[in-house]
């Protein structure tokens, strides 16, 4: 408005008559929804990934279990363990450097196993946990296993995805648990 017109009908009056204008209240609610709908949109692709990297793990770990039940890993072969279970998935980059396997015999008598904290890469630290692996023993037991996979998020924007806890690294961690009896062979 002018000066000259706001002069003629008065300040109060054209402070009135410019709060009843109905000019651009759609372009508000729009700026307004925009980046709700946007973050929604984006957390959902986000969180999709985050259960398609765990469902192929998952995957990948019943392949890799299916093998040492059939005999197809060698004696010590945890890394050959570990090689099967990143040949089998994708979706998780850096497989190899990011995988942390652990494979323990479960006391029958107590059942217990990996009742601990999961063990997960320490991307800050490189700091890998050594557990051995024998499939050759000449006895039976009931193997537990645990594999964790620490990967970033797939979109930096969304923040972490539905408040999954991250490391110093910024990663989170997929988790995936099986057991198989390990047989005499």
């Amino acid at each position: 408005m002018t000066r000259r017109f706001v002069s003629r009908i008065g300040p109060r009056r054209a402070a009135r008559r410019f709060l009843r204008r109905e000019g651009g209240s759609a372009t508000v609610e729009f700026a307004l929804t925009v980046p709700l709908v946007l973050t929604i949109l984006l957390s959902s692709i986000d969180f999709g990934v985050v259960m398609l990297r765990q469902v192929f793990l998952d995957r990948a770990v019943d392949i890799a279990v299916r093998d040492v039940r059939l005999g197809q890993v060698s004696a010590g072969g945890l890394e050959g363990f570990r090689t099967s279970i990143c040949d089998n998935t994708f979706l998780l980059p850096n497989c190899e450097q990011s995988l942390t396997v652990e494979l323990r015999p479960v006391d029958t008598s107590t059942f217990g196993g990996l009742d601990g904290p999961v063990q997960c890469v320490n991307r800050a630290q490189e700091i890998n946990p050594v557990l051995e692996f024998d499939p050759a023993r000449n006895r039976q037991e009931l193997m537990m296993i645990r594999v964790c996979a620490i990967t970033d998020p797939f979109l930096q924007v969304t923040g972490m995805v539905l408040g999954m806890p991250t490391d110093e690294s910024g990663g989170y961690a997929v988790v995936t648990r099986s057991a198989f009896a390990n047989e005499p062979g």
